[in-house]
């Protein structure tokens, strides 16, 4: 008894004290008044409560998993402090010793809440092996999806197209490809369009992928034995997300392109928890060559995200080379057959260079623009890629289009006449001035890593809309105004909780949480399936031009797969791993 009093009062202190630096992380803590402490260290209290039989859990645990657990709960709760930290004006004034002690603070309370949350994730029973479930169950587990797309494809109809989506539908026109947007888009933009010449028909088509693609998900976990309820709850959530209801009626490559990811991360959970028997049947292979198809051609990231993919799966399957060697091969020949010979063929122009130095140009910008260290050859390098006097005015931290599309100031040519000239200027730059390449370099790249909006931040979220003005006469037509102002007032940002909705990095963390408590239900293996979305953000960060939420759509979908996959087993009937 007297050790349960002491435990209690030690909780009790704990969670006062850590209360502190957790509300001084989110506002002046000299503003805030008792009951708000009170309930922040009343909350803090019950993390900490439900936390503790957790230390006798990780006993039973291998050595290994514990030694995850104490290098992925520090680097995963820092990560996510700094992901969620805003501008916090009110602490930066202070000394850096209570800044630091702020920061450690909630790194503190947020890996106490991941404590909590893997041990309530644990505590779901998962069931070893399948049960024989019907396709036809794709049908229906699609259908919240298929309920929310058609109000909204009702509601804007014939769909919202922006510029890069009129420039595909005038190539489909004119049949002049160029492939700074993936051509397959563009080709498959002409082939719907022979049935019915109205943007509708490609509307239609990405509801369709959507919704199969949705409901084999829920086929997928119903036949690996997850709970039918959770399943339902999953996918009903998921349809009444603003996102989802609203990005399938947007053309855009990214939608199909995000789906195919999706799609192929699926077939990886199918391969993994059936240790490869399943391809042996005829039509999991025709359904992995599809959606590896479909990964390759729809955005030009998803070759070397589907290669990278492939290649670990070869590596960590070994054994079933055979089956899986043909495969990837074949998608491979075909993709370079296409974007080859058949491209040159038919004289399509490659996509423009200055697409991939999205990250070059603004660490060149900011370091220009904030009176950086340049050499008087640095100095004269860069005018001449753009008068010194405009970098300012271009500059916007958070894209480069402002740059990229000055073409009568920014030449590209001096560039492309002397690319290791452009390369040795910009390394050495970054070099001098480390601190401001950094700084852009996170600043460009903020929707990959930061959940919180930066005060000075303009994110492109979804159009309902046909881009206005346009040269086709492409409208709207309003069927259902009530619907129309109901979707309207749905989709609206209103509120910092609507605006976490639209922030990729959320959807990023909760997936990396998931996989985790993947890890530890089984081995090792599961983390292949992060890999396709992991080599995709990667390829984004490397290169995004513009705090465009479609970028990172296929993150915000494959998180709900990771809800599922925590919840497998990926062992056999007999015990063994599923290899």
């Amino acid at each position: 008894m007297k050790n349960t009093f002491l435990r209690m009062g030690l909780l009790i202190v704990a969670a006062l004290l850590l209360s502190l630096p957790v509300i001084f992380f989110f506002y002046p803590v000299r503003n805030a008044g008792i009951p708000v402490i009170f309930l922040v260290a009343l909350i803090l209290f019950g993390l900490f409560y439900a936390a503790l039989p957790f230390l006798d859990e990780i006993k039973h645990w291998t050595k290994g998993k514990k030694v995850s657990l104490f290098i992925f709960l520090p680097l995963f709760s820092v990560l996510t402090a700094f992901s969620i930290r805003s501008e916090q004006h009110f602490l930066m004034d202070n000394h850096w010793f209570v800044i630091a002690g702020v920061f450690l603070g909630m790194s503190a309370a947020i890996a106490l809440l991941v404590i909590v949350l893997i041990r309530l994730l644990l505590m779901v029973p998962a069931k070893v092996g399948e049960r024989k479930t019907s396709a036809w169950k794709i049908l229906l587990y699609s259908l919240p999806i298929v309920m929310t797309t058609t109000l909204m494809f009702i509601a804007f109809f014939p769909g919202a197209m922006t510029p890069d989506s009129l420039q595909q539908w005038e190539q489909s026109k004119t049949q002049e490809f160029t492939n700074w947007h993936p051509v397959m888009f563009t080709w498959t933009i002409m082939g719907l369009t022979q049935i019915w010449d109205s943007p509708g028909i490609i509307v239609l088509f990405q509801m369709l992928l959507f919704a199969l693609v949705i409901g084999y998900m829920g086929y997928v976990m119903e036949r690996f034995r997850v709970h039918k309820a959770i399943i339902w709850g999953v996918l009903i959530f998921f349809a009444i997300m603003p996102v989802n209801a609203v990005y399938a009626i947007i053309i855009w490559k990214d939608v199909i392109y995000s789906i195919s990811l999706l799609f192929f991360t699926l077939l990886l959970v199918v391969i993994v928890k059936t240790g490869g028997e399943e391809m042996r049947k005829w039509t999991f292979v025709a359904l992995f060559l599809l959606g590896s198809f479909v990964l390759v051609f729809f955005r030009h990231n998803g070759f070397p995200v589907f290669v990278i993919s492939m290649i670990a799966v070869l590596i960590m399957y070994r054994h079933m080379w055979k089956r899986l060697l043909p495969l990837f091969l074949a998608v491979i020949i075909l993709h370079e057959v296409v974007t080859g010979p058949v491209f040159t063929a038919l004289e399509i122009v490659d996509s423009d260079p200055q697409e991939a130095l999205s990250i070059p140009t603004q660490q060149i910008a900011n370091i220009v623009v904030s009176d950086g260290d340049m050499t008087d050859d640095q100095r004269k390098y860069v005018d001449n890629l753009m008068a010194l006097e405009l970098w300012e005015e271009k500059y916007n931290p958070y894209a480069v289009d402002p740059i990229k599309f000055s073409w009568g100031d920014y030449d590209r040519w001096v560039i492309y006449n002397d690319w290791p000239l452009y390369f040795k200027t910009w390394g050495s730059l970054v070099v001098q001035n480390p601190g401001l390449a950094i700084e852009a370099f996170l600043d460009e790249t903020s929707i990959v890593w930061q959940m919180t909006m930066p005060e000075d931040y303009k994110m492109n979220r979804f159009v309902t809309n046909i881009y206005l003005g346009n040269e086709f006469g492409l409208v709207n037509t309003i069927i259902a105004p009530d619907l129309k102002q109901f979707s309207l007032d749905y989709l609206q940002v209103d509120t910092p909780a609507e605006e976490y909705i639209w922030r990729p990095a959320v959807y990023t963390f909760f997936a990396v949480l998931l996989i985790y408590v993947a890890y530890l239900r089984n081995n090792w293996r599961v983390w292949l399936l992060l890999l396709p979305v992991a080599l995709n953000t990667a390829a984004v960060m490397a290169a995004i031009p513009a705090q465009d939420f479609r970028y990172l759509f296929g993150n915000s979908l494959f998180f709900y797969a990771a809800i599922f996959i925590a919840l497998l087993s990926f062992r056999q009937e007999k015990g063994r791993d599923a290899v």
